[in-house]
């Protein structure tokens, strides 16, 4: 214990014997050492935190965007999209029939596509001017399918075949593989189990609801301030569609539709087109308005 007292004594008497020029050097010796240890280990918190910031990956935002057919991974801008050219009249086109009742039908295909999206909605508006009636389908783009989508140049190159299918699941929904570990599709002829919201029915036409506040259905062309109820969008949605992993390329995907538009044809010698009878299509028809969107769930 006398030994350490000594000690200490000595070293503060020779602190006090040294020089001003000395204890300068001695006391800002002591200063940068303290610096020291604090700089090292704050300079490795912050070269780590920066390391971590770089090598963190950061998902990009969820994007969605609608397209026409063509070749997969080739898909067409929607502005190809064309409608105009339905001839109500043709019977050439192909048909089904539904309680005794002749629907003929035209399919146009589309395509969804997005990244960073594990489920999204599909929403279709539409007036109602013409006595169509609108479904979606789930399809796969196959050689062998009997879908054709042909882009409006017509330029074969870019044509695309499809046939009505979607993804095989298991029970909790999970995508089945084959032995190649790639997607099993089925054939599946019915369209998506999504619903209108804002409908109500006129025989078998629908027409979107009315407010119910104001009837605002009356004819636009008799006092200019109201529109003809025809006129009025009906909303439909289908929610929570799933992107399977295994449907996605590079981080994304590209799930095709064919939307069918159906209508029953005219018959010259016992239907005709006056008001009682507004479920009959003929060319001489009114427009309509269609829109197709997509939304990204959160």
């Amino acid at each position: 214990m006398r030994s350490e007292i000594n000690s200490r004594f000595s070293l503060s008497d020779r602190i006090k014997k040294m020089g001003k020029s000395r204890k300068i050097q001695l006391f800002a010796a002591i200063i940068l050492t303290a610096l020291t240890l604090l700089i090292v280990p704050t300079y490795a918190w912050f070269s780590y935190t920066r390391e971590m910031s770089v090598s963190t990956k950061i998902d990009s935002p969820a994007t969605l965007e609608i397209k026409s057919g063509g070749h997969p991974g080739e898909e067409q801008d929607i502005i190809n999209f064309e409608l105009s050219d339905i001839d109500t009249e043709n019977a050439t086109y192909d048909h089904y029939t539904v309680d005794g009742v002749t629907y003929y039908y035209k399919d146009f295909v589309f395509c969804v596509k997005g990244k960073s999206i594990s489920t999204y909605d599909l929403q279709l508006a539409h007036t109602t001017n013409i006595a169509f009636k609108y479904q979606i389908y789930t399809a796969v783009p196959d050689n062998n399918g009997s879908i054709v989508y042909m882009p409006k140049n017509n330029d074969s190159t870019k044509s695309q075949k499809y046939r009505l299918a979607r993804i095989r699941t298991d029970v909790n929904g999970d995508a089945l593989l084959d032995s190649n570990d790639e997607a099993i599709y089925d054939d599946y002829s019915i369209p998506l189990d999504g619903s209108y919201v804002n409908v109500t029915e006129s025989g078998n036409r629908i027409i979107a609801k009315n407010g119910e506040s104001l009837d605002l259905t009356s004819r636009s062309y008799d006092t200019g301030d109201n529109f003809q109820k025809y006129a009025n969008p009906a909303y439909w949605i289908k929610r929570g569609i799933v992107v399977h992993s295994i449907q996605k390329q590079d981080g994304g995907f590209t799930h095709s539709y064919v939307l069918r538009i159906s209508w029953i044809m005219q018959n010259s010698i016992t239907e005709s087109m006056h008001e009682s009878n507004l479920d009959v299509v003929q060319n001489n028809k009114e427009t309509d308005v269609i829109y197709i969107t997509a939304k990204a769930r959160s």
